[in-house]
Formats: C-alpha cells, sequence, structure tokens
C-alpha cells in the first residue's frame, strides 16, 4: 500500500499537464501513486498520461468517457489504494517536498484530514500566498466544532468558511469510506465546498499547516473560476438540495444559518454573472428577476438577520435581492 495515492484529472491540459505530473514525480516522499484520470479529453492529454506512465512505475492512467471533474475524481478514488488520498488539478503544481509533510503530520496526529497554505499564481506572474483564518495546529472534535463548524458552510461575511479547497489537502481513505464522502457528479462547479463540508463535519482530528504554502494554484483566464457558466444557478441550487440533506437533519449542530447564508451567497455571484453576460439593461433585468422571485431564494431571506460588518455596497445589494428590485440591481452589477 503506497503511503499517498495523488489523483488528477486531466482534461484538455495539453500544454500544462507535464509540468504538473513531473512536480509530482519529483516528489521527496517516494512511496507514491499517481493517477492520471483522463476524462474523455479532446485534445493530446491522454497520450501524454500514456507516454508519462511509461516514465514512471508509480503512474497510473485511467480512460474514461467524459463525465467532469468530480465524475473523474470519485473514478481516481475508487481504484486508489493508499492509505491518504490528494487531489491535484492538472494545470497547477506542488513543492517538492508537499506530501511528505502532510503525509508525515497526518501519521504524528492521526488525522482524518490535513490542509497547507497555497500560493495563488496570476497570469500575469504575480504570486499571492493564500492562508486561511485559522490559527495552525491540531484540532479535535471539541475545536473544530469552536473554530471550524461557524462557518463550515458559509461565513457571516458572504464568504467561504477557512475550509474550502480539495487540492491543498490531503485525506485519510478509510475516513472518507467510513463516512461515505464522495463528489456529487452532477455538481459541475464549487464541488470542492461540498466535499470539504462533509469532511470537514465528520473529521475528528484536523490538522492545519499554516504558512506552509505547498501548492500553487495557476489563475488561468476562461477556467472555470473566470468564465461564464451557462445553468449555474440551477447547479448551484443542487448543490444546496445536497447541503440541506447532509446539514439540516444533524442534531449536535444549527447550521440553519449557514444554509439561508449559502443560498443568498450563490444568488449574488449568478446574478453577477448572468448581468455581466446580458446583451443589455433589459435583458439583465429579465435574468436578475428570475432569480429572485425563485421560491429557494424568497425562504433564504424569510426572517433573515442582515450580517453585521458588511461592506455598504453589499448591503445594499442584499436589501434589493431581499425586496426583488430586480431593475436597480441590474444597473448596480452592470457597474
Amino acid at each position: 500500500m503506497p503511503a499517498i495515492s495523488i489523483i488528477v484529472p486531466v482534461y484538455q491540459v495539453e500544454k500544462l499537464l507535464e509540468r504538473c505530473v513531473n512536480s509530482l514525480m519529483n516528489q521527496s516522499l517516494d512511496d507514491i501513486e499517481i493517477i492520471l484520470v483522463d476524462d474523455g479529453s479532446p485534445d493530446k492529454s491522454g497520450e501524454i498520461c500514456d507516454r508519462l506512465k511509461e516514465q514512471d512505475s508509480r503512474i497510473r492512467v485511467i480512460h474514461k468517457k467524459n463525465g467532469g471533474l468530480s465524475s473523474a475524481r470519485n473514478a481516481g478514488m475508487e481504484v486508489s489504494h493508499g492509505k491518504y488520498i490528494g487531489f491535484v488539478d492538472s494545470d497547477d503544481d506542488v513543492e517538492p517536498d508537499m506530501f511528505a509533510h502532510m503525509v508525515a503530520a497526518a501519521e504524528a496526529y492521526n488525522a482524518d484530514f490535513v490542509m497547507s497554505d497555497y500560493i495563488r499564481i496570476m497570469s500575469t506572474g504575480e504570486r499571492f500566498p493564500v492562508s486561511a483564518k485559522l490559527k495552525k495546529g491540531v484540532y479535535d472534535k471539541e475545536n473544530m466544532r469552536n473554530n471550524i463548524y461557524p462557518s463550515l458552510i458559509m461565513g457571516e461575511n458572504l464568504e467561504y468558511g477557512p475550509v474550502l479547497s480539495v487540492w491543498n489537502c490531503i485525506y485519510n481513505q478509510s475516513f472518507l469510506q467510513k463516512n461515505r464522502v464522495k463528489f456529487a457528479e452532477d455538481i459541475k462547479w464549487s464541488e470542492d465546498n461540498l466535499f470539504n463540508a462533509m469532511a470537514g463535519y465528520c473529521a475528528d482530528r484536523f490538522v492545519y499547516l499554516k504558512g506552509k504554502e505547498f501548492y500553487h494554484y495557476y489563475q488561468n483566464a476562461g477556467t472555470i473560476t473566470t468564465s461564464y457558466r451557462p445553468g449555474a444557478w440551477g447547479i448551484y441550487k443542487k448543490m444546496n438540495d445536497y447541503m440541506e440533506k447532509f446539514f439540516l437533519s444533524r442534531k449536535d449542530y444549527d447550521f440553519r444559518r449557514q444554509m439561508k447564508l449559502h443560498m443568498i451567497y450563490y444568488a449574488c455571484n449568478v446574478i453577477g454573472m448572468e448581468c455581466r453576460n446580458a446583451v443589455s439593461f433589459s435583458d439583465a433585468k429579465v435574468r436578475t428577476d428570475r432569480i429572485l422571485r425563485d421560491s429557494r431564494l424568497i425562504k433564504a431571506f424569510d426572517d433573515f438577520a442582515f450580517p453585521h460588518n458588511l461592506p455598504l455596497k453589499l448591503k445594499i445589494q442584499l436589501c434589493l435581492m431581499k425586496h426583488r428590485c430586480s431593475g436597480f440591481l441590474a444597473v448596480i452589477m452592470r457597474g
């Protein structure tokens, strides 16, 4: 059994894939398994995977029909043999000692999962270290309930909580299997949020390696985070369904407030996206109105106490959303 299986979903990254995989083959921890999941990529990425496999016996390749990022990650998990599991996106890379440090921390503290910091690299080449608003160290269940649960799904400032992305974490495989934590394959975007929210709730012990910027996240133009996403509102409502099914039945912590914040956050996100993509003011107003009149969003605003210390513009935006003022919102969101 290798110490860790590193799962890399591969899709249309023929120019970047070798950079990613080279950073994995050059890890100081030799006892690894690298699983490249060719998710039906139409370019030469699949061929590159096969060629890289010939260079390193630790590499395994899966070729599958395109199913999206969540499907590819699940496919890698199903065939993995490592005690721990890590995820690396194929257009990113990592520091040579990333997995040696993270596996050592998991072993030392018998952790269910471990998280590090990362570096965000812009298309201009600028580099920004990113750190969570958490103290470094080991968190037992009580510490997690006190310090992570309050913003596990969504913070009062309408920002994600401290445990968000999967690619700067490793997970004990038996922990994931025991708690049936996997990716929802019909969630195309922000699937990390759902996965890590469930992992964060189920974990008995978590380690945060603050200041250890092991992962390099490249902010490439045209990626999911920078491009228009048709149908995003439907996807996000479906993700909220998964969240509600999992979290609203919990007896040890009340997540109802966070579920409202979660729905409102994504409504803000999608309204902005739709307004920027609209061809005219009237088009933006129609798109905005459709979201504001959704019964799920109306329910989220029922008995909703507005968070304190929000920026004035965001307060105004939320007030307009609550009262379904689509015209004013369209003006604000179109800039």
